[in-house]
């Protein structure tokens, strides 16, 4: 089979999307020596200025496309099907992970859904990246044969604001769960910091919900003899004036102290020397830090919302995002009893291993042969792809949940 995969995203500061695409792409290369594999490193109107930083293989089955032209090159072939089709390398089948959707003639499409937030929780995002989100997923209803999700929460999710659109269009879908980058590890060489801190992962953004984690620091401190502190690891993010100037106000204090961007290579150890990764977030498609943190032998406080319980499974210890108390007792309850904390590594430690990039990779070139086996309906016209319209609300992160760390297929 040649599959082509977008890997666009990679080639810029990368987040959760573009490490998705880095993980998956790289296990099924070495799964599917036979299968041969065109990574697109500019993919429909997702142009990059530079291809230099995006995932590179050097494999006798890969091909790096899009490497060797201009940006402006590359978007005019986006727009000209002959073109497009020998510089793909004219694939089988296309794999899309940047919320974007275009068609290569001849290859089917199979489109990553990450989670629907842009329509679940709109006020948490900009204008301009809720409508590119928008615009790629209602894109994907008109071209994608097939859909892949990341948890159970984000099919759940989907299926909330498109009621029966899978079912109805006959188009196939999986649940295949993310897992621990093999890059986040701990590296015992290097120098730890010898500190105390309670470690906090994430983009300065309001989805991360640092707002009400700061209001627990605060409770925390005015209570506690020992003042731990919070670390913040995290690039700055969006609508975050105000959470920059509090975070500035508490450095001064000691209550925090912000990191900015940690590089994998350092973020391993940083997590492994934690009293606790406290991750109080309003929204996750998945929840990649909570099972990364477990992998690093961290315990893990977190909110149980929308699929953080499908990432945390029995081995974190639940709070109420909207309650500050609720985060501020349980860093109390972690920092008193050294006993829950050791039990909470050795669970997070056995429950990350549930979690493997092999075993994604092998569930999406299932995927992918299924697609390929079968013939299926054309996606609907462009009149039935419309934005939907909010169906009766019910608390975020409500959902049935298949067993976490498990692959879901649809037969």
């Amino acid at each position: 089979m040649k599959i082509g995969f977008d890997v666009a995203q990679t080639c810029s500061e990368r987040a959760g999307c573009a490490w998705y695409a880095d993980s998956l792409i790289r296990a099924m290369v070495k799964l599917a020596p036979k299968d041969d594999f065109f990574l697109y490193h500019q993919f429909g109107d997702w142009i990059n200025p530079s291809t230099q930083a995006g995932t590179m293989i050097s494999a006798p089955n890969v091909t790096n496309t899009f490497t060797d032209i201009t940006p402006h090159e590359a978007a005019r072939i986006w727009q000209s099907p002959p073109e497009l089709l020998i510089k793909t390398g004219a694939p089988d089948i296309v794999h899309a992970t940047s919320f974007r959707s275009p068609k290569v003639l001849g290859a089917k499409l199979v489109f990553t859904v990450y989670d629907v937030s842009f329509w679940a929780v709109p006020q948490f995002t900009t204008e301009a990246n809720r409508l590119a989100c928008q615009a790629g997923n209602l894109q994907a209803l008109q071209n994608a044969d097939g859909f892949l999700f990341i948890s159970q929460s984000a099919r759940d999710e989907f299926e909330r604001f498109l009621p029966d659109w899978l079912e109805t269009n006959k188009r196939p879908w999986a649940v295949t769960p993310l897992a621990p980058r093999q890059s986040i590890s701990p590296h015992p060489a290097l120098i730890k910091t010898g500190d105390r801190y309670f470690l906090a992962v994430g983009s300065l953004e309001p989805r991360k919900n640092y707002e009400a984690l700061l209001d627990a620091l605060e409770l925390y401190w005015a209570t506690t003899q020992h003042k731990t502190p919070l670390w913040i690891a995290g690039g700055p993010g969006w609508r975050s004036k105000k959470l920059k100037d509090r975070i500035n106000h508490l450095e001064t204090s000691g209550e925090v102290r912000y990191l900015g961007y940690i590089p994998d290579s350092e973020l391993g150890n940083l997590m492994a020397d934690a009293q606790a990764l406290v991750f109080p977030s309003w929204y996750e498609g998945f929840g990649l830090p909570i099972v990364e943190a477990m992998a690093c032998g961290c315990p893990v406080i977190c909110s149980g919302n929308t699929s953080l319980r499908e990432a945390g499974g029995n081995a974190a210890v639940y709070v109420d995002p909207n309650a500050p108390l609720s985060i501020a007792t349980a860093m109390h309850e972690l920092e008193r009893a050294p006993s829950i904390r050791a039990e909470l590594r050795q669970k997070g430690l056995a429950w990350s291993k549930s979690f493997t990039w092999d075993q994604t990779a092998e569930a999406t070139l299932r995927f992918y042969n299924k697609i390929m086996a079968s013939d299926y309906p054309k996606p609907p016209s462009p009149q039935t792809a419309r934005t939907p319209h909010r169906t009766k609300d019910r608390p975020i992160g409500s959902h049935a949940s298949n067993s976490p760390g498990t692959v879901t297929e649809i037969k």
